[in-house]
């Protein structure tokens, strides 16, 4: 049964928050945007509740909902620097200040009627949707939203997303109450539940420029990998489906090369596990990959990507885009500029150089290789400010296709020479591409979601197992480094998980080893 809280809320939440505010005592005024964020949240506690809410997005923008309609942004948070903005929690007429309510008579530049006592501040942000965001996960949230607006949005600040050719939504954020230590960081993920309007960007520039924004009501971070996508659990044998995945991955973007299906799925299900140890996600060099015709350079490996993953970028590297595209933040009188590389944590890079012609390199190309082999290696992003850089804390993974013998930009954690059939495609048109049932597809995303977010435990057992057959590997190979076993450990991690278990057990070491040792009598 649908609460009748919900369905008023839904209907129009300028009058629930007029009726909050009626029943509140004079006394307790100062923690009215507290008592909103507690009537919102507790009525939309649930997903379920949660899914009702219009969602905004780029298939269903501002231009598509009437002025102060309840909406759900699901963005990443792009710029925390604006200033708070000052606004009036009562208004003269007595009605709330706040969420955009004024008075009707409100005239611009009259402050005859200001009460001081009464004026209070906002948070102020900018966040876009989700770079990246796969089709498939964005309509699955938006499961109860089954039309897609005909109205076309045009970005108001496309310098704000980090694919700024790629249709998105952009939004001033305004949060009332108070956040603390919870406040949202730059690239964070959050469900921003709140009333549309469009009003004047707050800023200092001189011209005065209107774009959506979402006064919010109340907040959560956005976890992916949400119950409802994950449950039913996978109810047959994990390892079954891995092998079902990593031969449909194989057969139809890889000419059947089952060992480079299976790195690709342990670079994209990696992450930091631990930064004070560097143990940050596998970045992975597919070499000697096919290069594209002429007439299609978008490798069937990316429609495949974006099919699986909640969230993938395919960035085909030339020496114009390198020379001429920032790939790091940038504020720019006191506008903070997007990059390639401002994106979500989990967010896997698909990297392909078979476009990349003889040519000079130029700063802006040398300054962007650097902060993608940067993040690579440290998983940390700079920004530029005018008189400072400072580094933010990235989660980010990479997979490249290289035609070469290894990539010519970058050095990756892992190299594998592809080995495909004779005859294979591997620029496929989507339409093209044999997909799997929705139940396999399910099955699929489930498992890659629980192996990228699962945990898994070393037995005690195992432990001792490893360490002697280190022992004897060195005895063998003088070479062999405790960085190779490192390497080998958090290699048999993936591959545990992959498999859905809960433990790293001695066979998953043996799989992992044997992986590893096909992998090197490629090179």
């Amino acid at each position: 049964m649908v609460s009748s809280f919900l369905i008023e809320a839904l209907a129009s939440p300028t009058r629930v928050i007029q009726e909050l505010w009626d029943a509140t005592s004079p006394d307790t005024s100062e923690d009215f945007p507290e008592a909103v964020l507690k009537h919102f949240s507790d009525i939309f506690s649930t997903d379920d509740a949660l899914y009702e809410i219009a969602p905004l997005d780029a298939d269903h923008p501002p231009e598509a909902y009437p002025d102060r309609a309840l909406v759900c942004f699901r963005a990443m948070v792009q710029d925390t620097s604006p200033s708070p903005e000052m606004y009036m929690s009562r208004l003269p007429s007595g009605r709330p200040g706040g969420w955009g309510v004024c008075d009707p008579k409100d005239h611009e530049g009259d402050r005859t009627a200001i009460d001081y006592d009464a004026l209070r501040d906002c948070t102020v942000l900018w966040a876009v949707t989700i770079p990246g965001e796969s089709e498939w996960y964005r309509k699955y949230l938006s499961q109860h939203q089954t039309d897609h607006s005909q109205q076309k949005h045009k970005a108001s600040r496309p310098h704000k997303s980090p694919v700024p050719h790629h249709a998105h939504v952009g939004a001033q954020v305004k949060i009332y109450h108070k956040l603390g230590n919870s406040a949202p960081k730059t690239t964070d993920v959050v469900d921003f539940v709140g009333v549309l309007t469009n009003e004047p960007l707050h800023a200092e520039a001189e011209d005065v420029i209107f774009v959506p924004t979402v006064h919010v009501v109340f907040s959560r971070p956005h976890i992916h990998g949400h119950t409802r996508l994950l449950s039913p659990c996978i109810t047959e044998d994990p390892s079954h489906v891995r092998d079902e995945l990593i031969s449909w991955i194989a057969d139809e973007a890889l000419g059947g090369d089952m060992d480079t299906a299976e790195w690709i799925l342990l670079a994209c299900i990696s992450r930091v596990q631990s930064r004070n140890h560097g143990l940050n996600p596998l970045t992975l060099t597919v070499t000697h990959f096919p290069p594209s015709p002429e007439d299609n350079t978008t490798p069937t490996l990316s429609h495949v990507m974006s099919t699986l993953l909640p969230m993938s970028i395919m960035l085909p590297l030339s020496l114009e885009m390198l020379n001429t595209l920032p790939f790091t933040p940038e504020n720019k009188n006191e506008d903070l500029h997007s990059g390639v590389l401002q994106v979500a944590s989990g967010t896997t890079f698909l990297i392909t150089e078979d476009v990349v012609k003889e040519g000079k390199l130029l700063e802006q190309g040398v300054l962007n290789v650097m902060a993608v082999q940067n993040v690579m290696t440290t998983q940390s992003l700079s920004y530029k400010f005018p008189f400072s850089e400072f580094t933010f804390p990235t989660d980010i993974n990479f997979v490249l296709l290289s035609p070469g013998r290894n990539s010519a930009f970058f050095k990756a954690d892992i190299n594998i020479t592809i080995k495909p059939m004779a005859g294979s495609a591997f620029y496929k048109l989507v339409g093209d591409i044999q997909m799997p049932s929705k139940d396999r597809l399910r099955a699929f995303r489930a498992l890659l979601l629980h192996a990228k977010w699962g945990q898994i435990k070393v037995l005690e057992s195992t432990s001792q197992y490893i360490q002697d057959d280190f022992v004897q590997e060195r005895q063998s190979n003088k070479l062999a480094s405790t960085d190779d076993l490192k390497r080998t450990i958090s290699i048999a991690r993936l591959v545990g998980l992959l498999a859905g278990e809960k433990e790293l057990t001695v066979d998953v070491w043996k799989r992992a080893k044997a992986l590893e040792v096909r992998r090197q009598a490629r090179l």
